[in-house]
């Protein structure tokens, strides 16, 4: 029996060898992946506002978009308020760098959808400009006559030089106005600026969070071209990931490298975790600092190019967090919802993202 015993234990302990030579493991329970991997999801804070640029050299800001208006227009970058998103983000190396997905860090928007307003700013900036102009011709026209009949006394000498003065500043207004007119009136959307001014910070784990200042900087590094890879990767300011943080492997080495991993073998109905902060701060705050949730569901669809379907719920805060396998391997990076439904989301494969951080 001990003999037995003996073949058992040196027949497990060499398969366990193969297993890891051949880069394989065992399959673990969620309460194991999220043990593991928690520390090296971040939350992220975007602070952003937009600004719309004109050729005519005015720029105006605004916060939001909401319902095809835009939200607290002003003048001046100082008075402009921001607008608070929050989103999730992982580890990648071992230099601060994170993957998280681009429209948590660039609130692109489209031009189409403000230039109804700035329509309407260019009409209102035209009849303002007419209005100088009018007021010039009439201020300019009483001048000039009374120039006309006036008769030349020494004494108002210096009063008459003045009017000549105003005279001619006034005409300048006026010429000024006319050529602004026509500016407003010849310009086109593609001569139109929009772009989006973003502030991007991140809290870790288990850390604790009373408002934006405890949010550390970071700078985004490179956005996906491709529109239908929704990915960016940002980096710490410092460029030094945490000591204890987990780092996500993508399967790309330091010399661009593949080296395929479980992530490459999905099947439909495979269990999938999701890890990140759903609904922001509101659900991360507890009384031991801000935790990311697990969620857990299966593929649901055989993935395609750019695409993988799998039934874990998500929330908004949810978009950029790590999406991992049995094993805990990167699978996919969740980026959408699909509207109208509970559970259904989307994810950007592993093949993907290898891709967009220049795996060969």
């Amino acid at each position: 029996m001990k003999t037995s015993n003996r073949i058992l234990v040196t027949a497990s302990a060499i398969t366990i060898s193969i297993m890891s030579i051949l880069g394989c493991s065992r399959e673990k329970s969620a309460e194991e992946i999220y043990n593991e991997k928690a520390s090296g999801v971040v939350m992220i804070l975007n602070e952003y506002f937009y600004s719309v640029t004109l050729p005519t050299g005015e720029t105006f800001y605004f916060s939001d978009i909401q319902d095809g208006k835009l939200l607290n227009v002003a003048f001046s970058q100082n008075q402009v308020k921001t607008t608070y998103s929050f989103g999730t983000g992982f580890f990648i190396d071992n230099y601060g760098g994170i993957l998280t997905n681009r429209h948590v860090v660039n609130h692109y928007i489209r031009k189409s959808d403000v230039i109804h307003y700035v329509q309407n700013l260019l009409s209102a900036l035209a009849a303002y400009a007419q209005e100088r102009q009018e007021k010039a011709m009439y201020e300019g026209g009483r001048i000039y006559q009374y120039l006309r009949q006036s008769q030349y006394d020494s004494r108002y000498a210096s009063y008459d030089e003045q009017l000549k003065q105003r005279l001619y500043e006034l005409s300048r207004e006026y010429d000024q106005a006319q050529n602004y007119i026509a500016q407003i009136k010849s310009i086109s959307a593609s001569q139109i600026a929009v772009r989006c001014h973003s502030k991007v910070g991140i809290a870790f784990n288990d850390s604790y969070v009373t408002g934006p200042s405890d949010f550390k900087p970071c700078t985004v590094e490179k956005e996906s071209e491709d529109e239908n890879v929704d990915l960016a990767l940002i980096r710490l300011a410092d460029s030094v990931t945490p000591q204890g943080a987990a780092v996500f492997s993508t399967g790309v080495d330091s010399h661009g490298k593949i080296k395929a991993t479980s992530a490459d073998k999905l099947t439909l109905d495979q269990q999938l975790y999701l890890i990140g902060y759903n609904q922001g701060i509101a659900l991360a705050s507890t009384t031991e600092g801000i935790k990311a949730q697990l969620t857990s569901g299966k593929i649901s669809q055989k993935p395609d190019q750019y695409r993988l379907l799998y039934t874990i719920p998500i929330l908004q805060g949810s978009s950029g967090s790590p999406v991992v396998n049995s094993y805990g391997d990167l699978v996919a990076v969740n980026f959408a919802a699909v509207s109208g439904t509970q559970s259904f989301n989307f994810g950007i494969p592993i093949h993907q993202i290898r891709a967009f951080l220049g795996g060969k």
